[in-house]
């Protein structure tokens, strides 16, 4: 019965400093890969508007 005891007294630190190292490893944001969505975002818009403008004004 020792054995369980001391199993059930050492879970709750190990619980303890998983959580602190999950705190300590949250990441950061990569601004490159922000910029790169923007930058994909609006080129996807404006071939968009592009192709739809061609079809309701027939351009050529």
């Amino acid at each position: 019965m020792s054995k369980k005891k001391k199993a059930k007294k050492a879970t709750p630190l190990k619980v303890q400093k998983i959580q602190k190292v999950l705190k300590q490893q949250q990441p950061e944001k990569n601004n490159t890969l922000i910029f790169g969505g923007v930058l994909l975002a609006m080129s996807s818009i404006g071939l968009l508007i592009f192709v739809l403008s061609d079809k309701v004004f027939h351009l050529s």
